[in-house]
């Protein structure tokens, strides 16, 4: 006889930023209802955005639960279809992050049943007790239990931690270029009124996006926290002066800052410890 199948959504901080990662695309959705956008940036535009924000976050949480019960386990494939497989069939579990995930870990199960890998979130609401279930129903010889139990050796999260950092640090150098590419634009004559000018200060803000991405491969605390708030304040200046929204790359930008002072704290407890 089968026991209970047990349900577990996205943690709440990979909830946030699922939140945050699906505004470009609502965004984009936002353009095409008539009225929304009539009088630039303002209360209803935004207020769009979160809400269309929160509804498809919400319903993305809820339909891409993980479930285990004593045959098999059951989750999501790269595009986002359902499927279950039982323990017997798991022949290998990999680690999986990348720039594009904004450092989110998954644990990619492949299975004599599938062609494809499943994809196995590592930011699960209670993830001790899916570890705990998992080893009770598949046995220590199984490779996902092999790897579930790898994650909470200190190595593995110190490595982790460092691969956070190096998200982060990509991403306020790509910050800080881009900063750069269009102080030099405006030198040459290219008019991005409200957004740079080729001033004394532009170059200023140029040398601190470096400065800090330098303190953040110092594996910086200070700086990863100084490099976030800067960022945030930048594109709150962006809506609330210039009127106009974020780019779409911002949002990845803050989810890798997010990220980076997350990796910084990290690493910091591990090595003291």
């Amino acid at each position: 006889m089968n026991s209970q199948t047990t349900y577990f959504r996205y943690s709440l901080l990979a909830s946030f930023i699922l939140f945050i990662g699906w505004a470009p695309l609502s965004w984009i959705a936002s353009l095409f209802v008539p009225g929304v956008w009539n009088k630039g940036v303002g209360i209803y535009s935004i207020f769009f955005v979160l809400l269309l924000n929160l509804a498809v976050t919400t319903a993305l949480v809820f339909y891409s639960r993980v479930s285990v019960n004593s045959r098999g386990i059951k989750c999501t494939i790269f595009w986002g279809k359902l499927h279950f497989v039982e323990w017997s069939t798991i022949r290998g579990a990999r680690f999986y992050s990348g720039f594009w995930t904004s450092g989110l870990k998954f644990i990619l199960i492949s299975t004599t049943k599938l062609s494809k890998d499943l994809w196995l979130p590592l930011f699960l609401n209670d993830m001790s007790h899916f570890e705990q279930l998992v080893s009770k129903y598949a046995g220590t010889k199984n490779p996902l239990v092999k790897r579930l139990h790898e994650r909470n050796t200190p190595t593995y999260r110190l490595k982790e931690a460092e691969a956070q950092i190096k998200f982060a640090l990509q991403a306020g150098i790509v910050y800080g270029t881009l900063t750069l590419i269009l102080v030099l634009l405006s030198l040459a004559g290219y008019d991005f009124t409200g957004l740079i000018d080729a001033s004394a200060l532009a170059l200023i803000d140029v040398c601190l996006r470096f400065g800090l991405s330098f303190g953040i491969y110092k594996k910086s605390r200070i700086a990863a926290v100084l490099m976030l708030v800067y960022f945030v304040f930048n594109q709150a200046w962006i809506v609330i002066v210039l009127k106009r929204f974020p780019a779409i790359l911002s949002w990845l930008f803050l989810i890798l800052f997010l990220k980076g002072v997350q990796g910084t704290f990290t690493y910091h407890k591990l090595s003291k410890s």
